[in-house]
């Protein structure tokens, strides 16, 4: 084997860069977590079909814009209700390539929400899905794909003024194996997420939330995030994110600012201080991240944040 390596050197180049672009991979559900301020579907399956009307979100993430075949993210999200508003139905699609190497995920959500009084609802939801991850085998110099199974849980309450959930969207998730080595282990977090709408005047909402997660033998994470529309036309939002969940924890800041198009048409920016899933990128030349998102919800019933 290291007379081969010897005299190839552009496999040895290949194994380096399949090595590096595969750190993001590590942490794919964390592209999904860390969108959760504008899709909570992401953190917590009991949320599908909480605002009713169906809703139907795309983000495109890229590092590096002017370099050429730069690392690429695309998520897609839709959830809405069926059964009078009782039963919540979501999906989420997450495409993410890295250069070589490229990770794809699949997931399905359903909800049941019980009626409370002050026309407050309370959700519980289970989620399943599938990982298709790359693997890079040294032994026959090829790459394959792994296909790994996920199962989640959620609680979500919801009051007009008032929201709150706790999840585990990794309860049961199993890493994949290769020569005995564990290369994409599961953290399964436990996630805690609460907030309030404050009307401040009319047309002004501010919604601040706090984020609390867990994972085994890590420091507790924490996030602070505030939102704040004007005139249910234009929003901004900030958050300050410690130990943020994922196989790698960091800490990073995100900015977001939002616009109502039409009733049903809004689209978005995101801006993270760091590649959440990949703390590594400070040691290149960009390591902040861009987003952008759109979303469109036919048949709107009513506004939401």
């Amino acid at each position: 084997m290291s007379v081969f390596i010897r005299k190839n050197p552009l496999f040895l180049l290949f194994c380096f860069v399949a090595l590096v672009t595969a750190r993001p991979a590590l942490a794919q559900r964390e592209v999904l977590y860390s969108q959760y301020l504008v899709n909570p579907l992401s953190i917590n399956p009991a949320y599908a079909g909480s605002r009713e009307s169906f809703h139907l979100s795309a983000f495109l993430r890229r590092k590096w814009i002017t370099a050429r075949n730069a690392p690429i993210t695309q998520s897609v999200s839709g959830d809405g209700s069926i059964d009078n508003g009782r039963i919540g139905l979501g999906f989420q699609a997450l495409n993410d390539r890295m250069g070589v190497l490229a990770a794809t995920g699949v997931y399905g959500s359903v909800a049941y929400r019980f009626n409370l009084p002050a026309l407050a609802k309370l959700s519980i939801g289970v989620q399943g899905g599938v990982n298709v991850l790359p693997v890079y085998d040294f032994t026959s110099a090829s790459s394959l794909n792994r296909a790994v199974g996920s199962f989640g849980v959620g609680i979500y309450y919801q009051a007009e003024h008032f929201f709150g959930g706790i999840s585990m969207p990794e309860i049961v998730s199993k890493g994949v194996n290769l020569a005995g080595q564990t290369i994409y282990p599961a953290v399964r977090p436990i996630m805690v997420n609460v907030g309030t709408k404050i009307s401040i005047d009319e047309g002004t909402v501010l919604i601040p939330s706090v984020l609390v997660s867990k994972i085994d033998d890590r420091p507790l994470g924490i996030d602070i995030n505030a939102r704040i529309w004007f005139g249910e036309e234009f929003g901004l939002g900030a958050s300050y994110r410690s130990n943020s969940p994922g196989v790698i924890q960091t800490n990073y800041l995100q900015a977001l600012a939002e616009y109502q198009l039409t009733k049903s048409i809004r689209i978005g920016y995101i801006f993270n201080s760091k590649t959440p899933e990949s703390p590594l990128s400070n040691q290149y030349y960009e390591k902040s991240v861009h987003e952008i998102m759109f979303r469109f919800s036919p048949g709107l019933l009513k506004f939401s944040y």
